[in-house]
């Protein structure tokens, strides 16, 4: 599946603007993770990756009240569009809920990049001019610590890119911020 293709699938399944813009973001890190993470560089796998994070909440919309099975009703829907590399790492960053454990790279880096993307979103909107470009790692950190703020923002996943991928909260969150960055316009941000 191209990334015309999967974009075009979206926005058939998803009509909140928001949301969309969700996706484009976790698509925007899962590029930059792949790039952190991987020392051979390969432009199809990062392909695959950018997929994953614009396909991973694709079937929100139509399992908002079933969350168990949120991303099995997605591959359902176009599994055999997909790898099942990508398939898997799509299901697993709901693993908690529909029991598709993550297993691999690919896999943690959705699962913990999905909740940081929505509380950079919260930070930036909080910020008095509403930009991307005006927060720093700072600044979301110490979001990141009230925990009154984004209380949906999931911060044991977050948490577990140190564990799990190697790479330190502080920097895991100047990677997701600065990929968030590059596509301020289309998020609005």
């Amino acid at each position: 599946m191209t990334r015309d293709e999967a974009y075009k699938i979206l926005n058939e399944f998803i009509k909140n603007k928001n949301l969309v813009k969700h996706h484009l973001a976790c698509e925007a890190v899962m590029r930059a993770l792949y790039r952190r993470l991987n020392t051979e560089q390969n432009s199809a796998d990062e392909e695959k990756w950018g997929l994953v994070g614009l396909l991973h909440d694709a079937d929100y919309e139509l399992t908002k009240d079933t969350p168990e099975k949120h991303a099995i009703v997605l591959e359902e829907k176009i599994g055999d569009k997909l790898p099942k590399d990508v398939m898997h790492a799509i299901q697993s960053h709901n693993g908690d809920r529909n029991g598709v454990m993550p297993q691999n790279l690919m896999d943690w880096s959705i699962y913990c990049c999905d909740e940081l993307t929505g509380l950079i979103v919260a930070a930036a909107l909080v910020h008095p001019d509403r930009k991307l470009s005006s927060i720093d790692v700072n600044f979301i950190t110490n979001r990141f610590n009230e925990n009154s703020f984004a209380r949906g923002a999931d911060r044991e996943m977050i948490k577990k890119c140190g564990e799990k991928l190697g790479i330190p909260l502080p920097e895991f969150i100047d990677i997701n911020l600065k990929a968030m960055q590059t596509i301020s316009k289309d998020l609005d941000l």
